[in-house]
């Protein structure tokens, strides 16, 4: 007999687990096992990158047999329970909830114990190109924001000894899924240097940010792009005389978890959450979804644009979807300052805070037991249901 829980803890919890269970509604991945097939088919000459192919392929093979299983069986009574592998893709809702996760457990443990800032370097539309024809220049991308941040630092603490901290997320998306590159950055309002003494930082200078992150950036991209780009850096300099945009102010958020939960939220999974996905017609091949217009975030409710509706062929959906899978490898979250591997040494208390050392894996007992407080693996007898490798398939 197969072991069953309660079908509404189950369901609740299927949005943040990494179990093979059913859904209501529309997921992505059932998307792409009815379209993928016939896209590829239907668009033979689009330039689609290695990574997106493996990624795509491996996500719609997630919790099936084909990535093999683990049996557990109960010792007592004729109880078992089949739990299917995960796909690891950073192309899958499931699996990207569960690296999301352990990332912020992760950074909440090596942050500093005082507030910190979320500020957005953003770029002009003209420059994206760049970064969406080759997906390594977001390495660029990561660097200007580091040089201008290390140029606050100096400017503050006076001297190399004091250093931030800082940890960068790329993202290549808007909230419409078009590409739109930018750098969230969480830094700590204070310093610290070698010696563990702390100095507050409450004021960011942030037309020394606009400024300093237009110039570092431009002068990267001129040794990137050769010659050809003076023109166009010219042309940026003058029409952008304050600075590229950059958002940062005082917030009274008392959550550093939820902060940090924020930023990393699409890290390793589709850009856009599945609730978003309103209708899907087979018929005119169409899904209907929604998404809150960034705009309306600095409006007051009463000018405020609203909800948006979006209607589109399921091909262009996908387009879209797929245009923001990263490079094999590449990292997307990045650690600076007193955050990077070597400097983190130099944190009060922090090897008191890292007595696990490293990031634990998040195994789907574990998430299942912090969630809902109940252990997958208890068998209505009571007895503890084991694992049975010979009886487990792993292709």
């Amino acid at each position: 007999m197969v072991n069953t829980y309660p079908v509404n803890i189950v369901n609740e919890y299927l949005r943040h687990s990494n179990l093979k269970i059913n859904r209501q509604g529309y997921t992505i991945v059932d998307i792409f096992r009815d379209y993928w097939s016939d896209f590829l088919l239907d668009n033979p000459k689009l330039n689609i990158r290695p990574v997106v192919f493996a990624n795509v392929e491996r996500m719609m093979k997630c919790r099936t047999p084909d990535l093999g299983y683990s049996f557990f069986s109960c010792p007592n009574c004729d109880n078992f329970m089949v739990v299917y592998n995960s796909c690891k893709s950073r192309f899958c809702n499931s699996c990207g909830v569960k690296y999301a996760k352990q990332r912020a457990v992760f950074t909440s443990n090596i942050l500093m114990d005082c507030p910190h800032r979320h500020i957005t370097f953003t770029i002009p539309d003209s420059l994206r190109i760049y970064f969406r024809q080759d997906r390594l220049r977001l390495n660029i991308l990561f660097e200007a924001v580091n040089q201008t941040l290390q140029y606050l630092s100096l400017k503050h603490g006076k001297s190399k000894r004091w250093k931030l901290g800082y940890v960068l997320v790329c993202h290549t998306f808007g909230r419409a899924l078009n590409f739109n590159c930018h750098i969230h950055a969480l830094v700590s309002e204070g310093m610290i240097n070698k010696s563990g003494e702390f100095k507050p930082l409450t004021y960011f200078n942030f037309e020394l940010l606009r400024k300093s992150f237009m110039k570092t950036l431009l002068d990267l991209l001129h040794q990137e792009l050769g010659h050809g780009f003076y023109k166009e850096k010219c042309a940026l300099y003058t029409s952008k005389e304050n600075g590229f945009y950059v958002y940062g102010p005082s917030t009274d958020v008392k959550s550093q978890k939820g902060l940090i939960e924020y930023v990393l939220r699409y890290t390793g999974r589709p850009v856009m959450a599945e609730s978003r996905i309103e209708d899907v017609d087979h018929v005119k091949r169409q899904i209907t979804y929604t998404y809150e217009p960034h705009e309306d975030d600095l409006l007051p409710d009463e000018e405020k644009c609203g909800t948006i509706t979006v209607t589109e062929d399921i091909y262009e959906f996908i387009k879209k979807l797929i245009v923001h899978i990263p490079e094999h490898q590449f990292k997307m979250i990045r650690y600076y300052g007193v955050y990077a591997s070597k400097g983190r040494r130099f944190i009060p208390n922090y090897k008191k805070k890292m007595h696990f050392k490293s990031l634990v894996p998040l195994k789907w007992k574990n998430l299942i037991h912090q969630t809902f407080k109940f252990d997958p693996l208890l068998c209505p007898c009571g007895a503890t249901m084991k694992y049975e490798f010979e009886s487990s398939h792993y292709p």
